[in-house]
C-alpha cells in the first residue's frame, strides 16, 4: 500500500502498472471498442519475440490488438494482416517475472482457432538447427534431456555446421571435506577456508582459464583452429553465491583478465566505498574513520602499519591533526586540504570527479581494483547528477540520499572486451562464448519464500506441511514441480550457451547415481549415452565427448591496427606547473 500511495504521489507508473494499464485501455467497454478501432487503421503486423517468457497480463494486451485482425471489416479486408510469434518453449526461465510457459501452447491454440473462423490457417514451423554450437554439445543436450520434465517437444537438435569441432568435459566432484583445519582466531567466522569445496574448485577453474589463454585452442570462425582469449570464456552460475565471488577473486589473482559481477551494487563497490570516505571527512573532517578509510584506500596509499604510526600517538586529538602535522605525508594533506577548501563551493559531482581527475583518483582506483572499479566509479558519478536533478545539491544531502539508495546496476557483459565473464545464467540469456564453464551443478534446495499459495478460486496463507490442508498441499506441490520444471530449462539454456567447448564441474553434494536431481547427474547420464570416453583432468580423471579435429597447430592471431594503447607520457599524470607571471605592462601614468 505504500509503494502504490508513493507512485501515485509522484506519478509514476513502474513496468506492471504499464501492462495493466495498456490491458485495461484495450478492454475497457467503455473505451475499448473506439481505441481498438483506432488502433486497428494502423495496425497490419503483431511480431511478438520470446514469446516463452510473456505473462499472462502481455497475451492479454496481444489477443486484444489481434482480435481486430479476425473481427469486422478488418477480417474481409484485402490488405495482408499478419500475426509473427516466435519462442522456444525450452528457454521459458522468467517465472519469477511472470512468464507463463503454457501459455505458449496455449495462445497458439486460441489464435489457430480464431484466424481459422475467417479461413486463414495459422501456420507452425520449427527450426531445428542450431548455428550456434557444436554437434558435440548438441547431442550431450539431446542426451542428457531427452526424458526431462518442462521442455516441450522431444529435445532433438541438428547442428549447422557439421565439420566445426565440439568438445564436452565432465571434470570430476570437489569432494567436501569432513574436518577442515580451523583457520585463525582473528579470521571472520565466515571466511570460507582454502580447503572448502567451492574455494578449491574456483581455484580450479582459474588455473584451467589460465592454461586455455596460454596454449588451449578453439575453432575458428573460417576454418582451423585458434588461440583461445580471456574474451572467449563464459563461466556461468545459477546464482551469485560465494563460489561466484570466488571465482572472479581466484581470476584476479593469477592475472586473468576477468570483467567482473555482471551485476553490482553501488554502495557495496569498494571503489564507491573509497570515493564515499573521502566525502564523508570532507563533510566531517572530525570523522576519523572515514579519514582512516580515505587513507588506506588506493586514492592515497597509506599501508596499515604507516596508519597506525601516524594515529596511535595522536592521544585525544583528532587523526586529521595529526596528519597535518606530520610532514611525511605532506602531498596527502594537499590533496585533502585542496578538496575541503572546493567542498562548501562544488556540487558532488564536480568534487568526485576533481579527486578522480584533477588528483588523479580513477587511474589510482584502476591500477588496485582492477578495470571493473570504473563500473562503480560512472555509476557514482551517474547518481551525483540524478541526486543534483531532484534535490538542491549539498555534500551532506548526497551522502545521506547515497545511503538511503539501493541501487543496483546491470552491466553490459556482451561489450565485456577481451575478458573472461562471469555471471548467471539468467543474465546470459542470448549471449553465447566459444568456452563455457559450469561450475554450480550440485545439488541446490529450493526455497519457497513466498507467504501466499495460489489455489483454485483464490489465494491463501501458506502454513507448516505438517498443519496444511489437502488443497494447500497439493499446491505446493504442483508449485515445486513447475520449480524442477524451470531449472531444466535453466540447464538447457546454460548448455546452449556453448558455441565449441563445454566444461561441467561441481563441488560438494551432487547427489547420488541415477536419480537425475542435480545437473551434474543429469550431464554425466548424458555423457555416458553419448559414448564419452575417460579423460584425465588437473582434479582426477573425468569424461570427455568431442567431434571433429582438434589436432593441429593454431593459426597465428592476428592484431588489429591500432588495437593497443599507447601509455600517456608523464607530464600527462602530473599537475600542470604554475604558469610564470608576465612582466608588468608598463602605463603612462607611471611615467610621472
Amino acid at each position: 500500500a505504500e509503494y502504490e500511495t508513493r507512485k501515485q504521489a509522484r506519478g509514476w507508473l513502474d513496468f506492471d502498472d504499464l501492462i495493466l494499464r495498456a490491458g485495461a485501455l484495450l478492454n475497457d467497454p467503455a473505451l475499448a471498442a473506439w481505441v481498438l478501432y483506432r488502433l486497428d487503421g494502423g495496425i497490419d503486423h503483431i511480431l511478438v519475440d520470446e514469446a516463452q517468457d510473456t505473462s499472462p497480463d502481455q497475451w492479454r494486451v496481444i489477443e486484444s490488438l489481434a482480435r481486430e485482425f479476425t473481427s469486422g471489416e478488418s477480417a474481409r479486408s484485402e490488405r495482408m494482416r499478419t500475426l509473427f510469434v516466435v519462442g522456444d518453449m525450452k528457454q521459458s526461465i522468467y517465472s519469477f517475472q511472470g512468464a507463463d510457459p503454457t501459455g505458449f501452447s496455449r495462445m497458439q491454440g486460441q489464435f489457430e482457432s480464431a484466424f481459422g473462423q475467417v479461413g486463414v490457417k495459422l501456420r507452425e514451423l520449427e527450426l531445428e538447427y542450431s548455428f550456434r554450437s557444436s554437434l558435440a554439445i548438441l547431442n550431450l543436450v539431446d542426451h542428457a534431456l531427452e526424458t526431462a520434465p518442462g521442455l516441450g517437444r522431444e529435445v532433438k537438435h541438428l547442428t549447422f555446421d557439421m565439420a566445426r569441432p565440439g568438445r564436452v568435459d565432465l571434470w570430476p566432484v570437489i569432494e567436501k571435506e569432513d574436518d577442515a583445519e580451523p583457520g585463525h582466531w582473528t579470521d571472520p567466522v565466515d571466511l570460507p577456508a582454502p580447503t572448502d569445496a567451492p574455494v578449491k574448485l574456483a581455484g580450479l577453474v582459474a588455473d584451467t582459464i589460465l592454461e586455455m589463454t596460454r596454449t588451449g585452442t578453439v575453432p575458428a570462425k573460417g576454418g582451423g583452429l585458434r588461440r583461445v582469449t580471456p574474451g572467449d570464456i563464459m563461466v556461468l552460475m545459477r546464482r551469485r553465491s560465494p563460489m561466484f565471488h570466488e571465482i572472479i577473486r581466484a581470476c584476479k589473482s593469477r592475472g586473468v583478465a576477468v570483467a567482473g559481477a555482471d551485476r553490482l551494487r553501488i554502495g557495496g563497490e569498494l571503489a564507491v566505498k573509497d570515493l564515499t570516505a573521502v566525502l564523508a571527512f570532507l563533510a566531517t573532517p572530525e570523522d576519523d574513520l572515514s579519514l582512516a578509510a580515505a587513507l588506506r584506500s588506493p586514492l592515497f596509499g597509506l599501508s596499515e602499519d604507516a596508519l597506525f604510526r601516524l594515529a596511535h600517538p595522536r592521544g585525544r586529538a583528532y587523526l586529521w591533526t595529526a596528519l597535518r602535522e606530520n610532514a611525511a605525508h605532506a602531498g596527502t594533506v594537499a590533496i585533502l586540504t585542496d578538496l575541503r577548501d572546493e567542498a562548501d563551493y562544488l556540487r558532488p559531482y564536480e568534487l568526485i570527479d576533481r579527486i578522480l581527475t584533477r588528483h588523479d583518483g580513477r587511474r589510482r582506483l584502476v591500477a588496485r581494483l582492477g578495470t571493473e572499479a570504473e563500473d562503480g566509479v560512472d555509476a557514482l558519478l551517474a547518481q551525483a547528477l540524478a541526486y543534483e536533478r531532484i534535490e538542491v545539491p549539498s555534500l551532506t544531502g548526497f551522502l545521506t540520499w547515497l545511503a538511503a539508495e539501493e541501487v543496483e546496476i546491470k552491466r553490459q557483459m556482451d561489450s565485456a572486451g577481451d575478458r573472461v565473464r562471469v555471471m548467471t545464467v539468467h543474465g546470459a540469456k542470448g549471449l553465447e562464448a566459444p568456452v563455457v564453464i559450469l561450475p554450480d551443478t550440485g545439488k541446490r534446495t529450493l526455497q519457497d519464500r513466498d507467504k501466499l499459495v495460489e489455489i483454485a478460486g483464490g489465494t491463501a496463507w501458506k502454513i507448516a506441511r505438517d498443519d496444511a490442508p489437502q488443497v494447500l498441499r497439493a499446491a505446493a506441490e504442483a508449485r515445486a514441480e513447475r520449480e524442477r520444471e524451470e531449472q531444466m530449462r535453466l540447464f538447457y539454456v546454460a548448455m546452449t550457451r556453448a558455441e565449441s567447448w563445454l566444461i561441467v564441474a561441481a563441488a560438494g553434494d551432487v547427489g547420488k547415481d541415477g536419480d537425475g536431481e542435480t545437473w551434474y547427474r543429469i550431464a554425466k547420464a548424458g555423457m555416458e549415452a553419448a559414448g564419452a570416453v575417460t579423460q584425465d583432468f588437473a582434479g582426477g580423471p573425468g569424461l570427455r565427448f568431442e567431434t571433429g579435429d582438434w589436432g593441429g597447430a593454431a593459426a597465428p592471431q592476428e592484431t588489429a591496427a591500432g588495437g593497443g594503447h599507447a601509455p600517456l607520457p608523464a607530464w600527462a599524470h602530473a599537475p600542470a606547473p604554475v604558469p610564470e607571471k608576465p612582466p608588468r605592462l608598463l602605463s603612462p601614468s607611471d611615467l610621472g
